[in-house]
């Protein structure tokens, strides 16, 4: 794509995001019960954990945290952070209830604070950014990714807390559609990959197809838990995950990770081509280039080389998946003059529109006629939602 069509492109889309930072009503009642009843759930776990241990217990420094549970407890550190603390996550802490003979009665409610903990900041997040007439208006960033991907607040606002974001007029809706599968699909169109390709042309289930390939098995054969394995392996290992993360996500050994890795990239060997191929060309050129051109520079000399490479490769995948988006909120905005709809909100593989309940059907039609392109041979197939609120899903990667 030639430089001054990413402009032309980028220009309509700033117009377009510039629209949508209208952005949403906010039922501030709601609002402000949420944030109460944060408050005092958090108020009564710190009471509870204060109470196990015997004194003030400091459960907003993950230093001091993860000091007590994993020094002064004894409690099994199961991973660390990049710069080598002590890792106090969600999911960290909650595999240690898992392990019922680690327990401590001071575990229960600091897992449910840092579940809880997130919540009520978003709640406050929004506070700060009501206007004097109960909305909120969300600025989008779309030049601060290298993949060109387009970035909002809103994005990171849990699904208990968007249902606060309410339509603009009474008798609206929400609609929400999404690409089904859409890096997965992008990859095996630039691949080649003929698993991945016969697994779209048939509409099949592609987790199911996939770890029935690397387990030898009929695809009719396949638990729910094998297919969870496979969705986790897809979306894990297009990324550049390792052994190390895919074992702490599978919860298996680093041996049974990488023999995982291993039969993944050899029963979809046209996948493992292009991942040789693509970074042949990052070490050659020293940068990376999405489906439509847009490039992004990598470091290759010194110690960050292996996460760049990785990064080259997420560059390619999420950068033609951003461009998808831009290139169809064009469309999607000339489409939809003169209807009863507007562009709300865009979120990665997501679009957003509200509009009066008795044209949805009909515009969610015509936003998934518009959406439900062919990339390279491969139909991205979308998926479309109403509802009252904006608590809607996350996107559809089933």
């Amino acid at each position: 794509m030639k430089q001054d069509q990413f402009i032309d492109t980028d220009q309509k889309v700033a117009s377009i995001l510039k629209e949508m930072e209208q952005g949403f009503r906010v039922d501030v009642n709601m609002l402000i019960e949420l944030k109460r009843s944060y408050e005092k759930t958090l108020l009564c776990l710190q009471k509870r954990i204060d109470e196990s241990f015997g004194r003030t217990v400091e459960v907003n420094s993950s230093k001091y945290l993860g000091s007590l549970l994993f020094e002064h407890l004894r409690l099994p550190s199961l991973r660390r952070t990049p710069t080598g603390a002590f890792s106090v996550s969600v999911d960290v802490l909650e595999r240690l209830m898992a392990c019922s003979f680690n327990a401590h009665s001071i575990l229960q409610p600091v897992t449910e604070f840092k579940r809880i903990q997130p919540l009520a900041k978003s709640v406050k997040t929004i506070f700060r950014k009501l206007d004097l007439h109960g909305g909120t208006h969300p600025e989008f960033n779309q030049s601060g990714c290298p993949t060109g991907r387009i970035y909002s607040y809103i994005q990171n606002l849990p699904k208990e807390v968007r249902r606060v974001l309410i339509p603009d007029q009474e008798g609206n809706a929400f609609i929400e559609l999404d690409w089904s599968q859409q890096e997965l699909r992008i990859l095996g169109a630039l691949s080649q990959e003929p698993m991945f390709l016969d697994c779209f042309d048939k509409d099949e289930d592609l987790h199911k197809k996939v770890i029935s390939g690397m387990l030898h098995k009929p695809i009719s054969e396949v638990t729910g838990e094998e297919r969870k394995t496979g969705k986790t392996i897809n979306y894990a290992l297009i990324f550049g995950q390792e052994a190390p993360g895919l074992a702490w996500k599978l919860n298996t050994s680093l041996n049974q990770a990488q023999e995982l890795i291993d039969q993944y990239f050899s029963s979809l060997p046209m996948i493992q081509k292009f991942k040789d191929e693509s970074r042949e060309k990052f070490l050659s050129t020293g940068y990376a280039e999405t489906a439509f051109g847009r490039k992004t520079k990598l470091d290759l000399i010194g110690p960050k080389k292996d996460r760049e490479l990785r990064r080259g490769f997420n560059h390619i995948i999420q950068g033609t998946a951003a461009h998808i988006l831009r290139m169809t909120l064009v469309r999607l905005n000339e489409a939809l003059k003169g209807k009863r709809a507007k562009l709300k909100f865009c979120a990665h593989d997501a679009v957003y529109f509200e509009a009066e309940k008795e044209v949805s059907e009909n515009i969610g039609e015509l936003a998934r006629s518009i959406m439900e392109i062919e990339f390279k041979g491969v139909r991205l197939p979308v998926t479309m939602k109403t509802h009252n609120d904006f608590s809607m899903g996350e996107g559809a990667h089933a």
